[in-house]
């Protein structure tokens, strides 16, 4: 049994993979025009069988050309369908490329009114707090109140009963049902006149009012959303009880709505006058068993383009295309009222009508009509344009005073003071729409030695500007100014008058030597010249007057550079730290101060000064941080994209500061010495205490600080720390002395308060250049490891 099912499914894979195969094969050969008699066969054959709806089938031709030209161009369509080859018709031998439509997608015509029983805030309720209408006719359950007042009083309140009666005491029982309030109200006031002589001669007033209201049922038929009997309040009108029943649905009529009431037709309504014309006499007041009956539609015709209101519309016999527009609301500003086109099928074809206006009201439109209101040509018969240069750019009508060039330029309140008067560009149209260009000489046509120039429609005249003709002028200042920039460049602008806009020299200008440079002009040369530009040395004193002469006057791009004063130096010191007699902050008063001044003015050094341990910071200069920058960038690159966190755990940061290995005993010694270092801003000089410790870090079994003995080695040391681990590179061992020097090697001095490095070897993997930075710091850059040796002396 199970194989006999695995067989069927099996096999009806293969059918559907085959089917699939073989409409894919339809499709490519109607792509290319290949498709032979026995494919068209195979069309019209699954066509026949397969009853295609074809509300859902879309045009697929489009498609295909789209697809030609790549997939990215296709028409975005719901999700869901397939594409189909169709014939136009059965037995035809026209082939077209279909879409068919996933069923939810298919969208419903919007056809006018439809929702205007569907609207939430539109529902015709009655109202029930009104006063009692007088037409309002009563009936079983309504309950009546007989209010008497004058010389006699009485009130009654009693529902009406099954059999249509009210009882009144000393009168009896008197019928009301059928009869309106207004009737109602006659009858009782004959009735009670009997025992109210006062009803006659005004003496006695009586009223008819109605208490609680009854229920009615009525039935509502045919095409609406939801048919069935229905229980409403007696005050309820036709409207109410569509509203009720959802509304017509898209097969429902609003022309002809029919109310039958006692098995005869008591109203047929067109819900359009309603509508369009506020006819609410046409809500009609129900009654008790009546019967509303929805009829489909007779003719259903849709109006698209420039109307106010394009949708679907219900139309009765002998309405035309004038009666659409109407209740389409007319036309829209841009349309074409001179006529309009009808798309209509006939006999299995469709057929096309231009309808003119003066047949609007003879066309008669029938079921299935497609109107389509063109638009305006977006062109004017009288309409020229002036941009530009002149007061009041923009378009204006040929008429009797304007028909001439002049008298445009005139009409836009002439030309500006800016205006490029050589020449103007006139763009006129030709008889086949395409463009030219007339020049026109402004100057001769203003003051009439050229003849004017008639207008003609669609020109357009561009006078252009002055300064519209040349590229923007500037000019530069740049050095020791407020505001070094680039500035607008004005006529007669003077080198004092750009210092001005810069906002002043800075007390750091050279007033001696300001250089101005100019680019050398020259258009119709033909050789390249060896000068740049021309350069021209001005001077300038406290005033921003020019020294001598008449004032220098700038022209188009150029550029004045105003120096610094080779003698204004900014005040510069440095700080001295640590076993000094007066430690502090020391000026640079000469250039090229050595540290053995430094420490001279600072009272010497004092007798518990660790001279051999002394160091020097400095901070990183912008080149410096620049080169220490790219250098890091390098290693960061070298090292991949992957080792960037290790560099960063390795201490490798932009610093800016850094130590400067020296040798303060012997710049005492030898002041003037290589050794004897000089100086510059910012820079600190420390001289600690004596530390008579060796640090022993890396590599070891346990990195810490042993006592200082003179003379032993730096295995002693390293022994101290437990020896070398398994990953220690013995002979690769480095000692950073605490004035910042490095040696290397297992010979290397061990001196007081310095730091022995063992770095460790790379394991499995080739080393990179992450981890050599790594052996070289393991936990701390070079430097920092220096300045924490250092702190750790004070």
């Amino acid at each position: 049994m199970r194989k006999n099912i695995l067989s069927l499914l099996l096999l009806a894979m293969s059918a559907v993979a085959v089917q699939a195969q073989n409409t894919q094969e339809l499709i490519e050969a109607y792509k290319n025009g290949t498709l032979s008699q026995s494919q068209i066969d195979q069309i019209k054959t699954e066509q026949a069988t397969q009853n295609v709806d074809r509300s859902r089938v879309v045009n697929g031709n489009a498609q295909i050309d789209r697809f030609s030209h790549g997939r990215k161009n296709i028409e975005k369509l719901p999700a869901g369908g397939r594409y189909v080859m169709m014939s136009d018709s059965l037995g035809s031998d026209s082939l077209k490329m279909a879409y068919i439509l996933p069923t939810d997608s298919v969208r419903k015509p919007r056809i006018f009114g439809h929702d205007m029983f569907t609207n939430a805030q539109l529902t015709f309720e009655p109202n029930l707090s009104i006063a009692t209408p007088d037409n309002y006719v009563l009936g079983p359950g309504d309950e009546v109140i007989v209010d008497v007042w004058g010389d006699s009083q009485m009130t009654v309140e009693s529902t009406i009963s099954p059999d249509g009666k009210i009882f009144i005491s000393n009168v009896g029982p008197v019928a009301l049902a059928g009869l309106s309030v207004s009737e109602a109200s006659q009858r009782l006031r004959g009735v009670l006149s009997t025992i109210y002589e006062g009803l006659s001669d005004g003496s006695v007033q009586m009223k008819l009012s109605l208490g609680s209201i009854r229920s009615i049922q009525v039935n509502v038929t045919g095409e609406v959303t939801a048919s069935g009997t229905y229980t409403l309040p007696s005050l309820a009108t036709l409207f109410h009880a569509l509203y009720t029943a959802g509304g017509v649905n898209d097969l429902g009529t609003l022309r002809s709505v029919k109310i039958f009431r006692g098995g005869k037709l008591f109203s047929d309504v067109d819900i359009y006058d309603y509508i369009l014309n506020g006819n609410s006499s046409l809500d009609i007041a129900l009654r008790d068993g009546d019967l509303i009956t929805v009829s489909p539609y007779g003719k259903l015709v849709e109006i698209t383009g420039n109307v106010k209101r394009p949708m679907y519309y219900e139309m009765k016999d002998g309405e035309t295309v004038a009666d659409l527009i109407r209740f389409a609301g007319d036309f829209t500003g841009e349309a074409n009222r001179n006529l309009v086109s009808v798309t209509r099928r006939q006999g299995g074809k469709y057929n096309s009508f231009t309808v003119g206006n003066a047949d609007f009201a003879n066309f008669v439109m029938e079921d299935g009509d497609v109107v389509a209101v063109g638009g305006s040509i977006d062109r004017y018969e009288n309409r020229v344009g002036i941009e530009g240069a002149v007061y009041r750019p923009g378009y204006y009508a040929i008429d009797k005073s304007m028909t001439t060039l002049k008298q445009l330029i005139e009409r836009a309140d002439g030309l500006r003071e800016d205006a490029f008067m050589q020449r103007a560009i006139l763009y006129r149209e030709k008889p086949d729409w395409s463009l030219e260009v007339k020049s026109i000489d402004l100057k001769k046509l203003m003051s009439g030695e050229t003849a004017d120039i008639t207008l003609r429609p669609n020109d357009l005249l561009m006078v252009a500007e002055e300064s519209g003709m040349r590229e923007e002028y500037t000019v530069s200042i740049l050095g020791s100014v407020s505001r070094p920039d680039t500035y607008p460049y004005a006529e007669n602008m003077t080198v004092e008058d750009l210092l001005v806009a810069a906002g002043g020299l800075l007390e750091s200008a050279s007033t001696a030597n300001v250089t101005v440079t100019r680019r050398i002009k020259d258009p119709k040369s033909l050789n390249v010249s060896e000068q740049l530009f021309e350069t021209f040395t001005v001077n300038v004193n406290d005033s921003l007057t020019v020294g001598e002469g008449e004032e220098f006057v700038l022209e188009p791009f150029d550029q004045v550079y105003v120096r610094r004063s080779p003698v204004y130096i900014t005040q510069s010191s440095v700080t001295v730290t640590g076993e000094v007699a007066f430690g502090g902050n020391y000026p640079l008063s000469h250039r090229n101060m050595r540290i053995s001044e430094v420490i001279a003015a600072a009272g010497s050094v004092t007798p518990g000064a660790f001279i051999e341990g002394a160091y020097l910071l400095r901070r990183m200069t912008e080149q410096e941080q620049i080169q220490n920058q790219a250098l890091q960038d390098m290693i960061a690159a070298q090292a991949g994209a992957g080792e960037r966190d290790s560099l960063n755990m390795a201490g490798i940061e932009l610093e800016s500061v850094y130590p400067v290995g020296i040798n303060l005993a012997e710049a005492l010694k030898n002041p003037g010495s290589d050794a004897d270092i000089v100086l510059r801003d910012g820079d600190v000089v420390s001289v600690p205490m004596y530390n008579g410790t060796v640090r022993v870090m890396g590599a070891v079994l346990y990195p810490n600080s042993v006592t200082f003995t003179e003379g032993k080695k730096l295995k002693y040391y390293v022994d101290a720390a437990g020896g070398f681990d398994n990953r220690a590179r013995k002979n690769k061992a480095f000692v950073i002395y605490m004035n910042g020097m490095v040696a290397s090697g297992n010979s290397a001095e061990i001196r007081p308060g310095c730091i022995i490095i063992v770095p460790s070897k790379v394991q499995r993997e080739p080393i990179t250049w992450a981890e050599v930075v790594g052996l070289i710091s393991s936990t701390a850059s070079t430097a920092a490891v220096i300045i924490s040796v250092l702190n750790l002396t004070k």
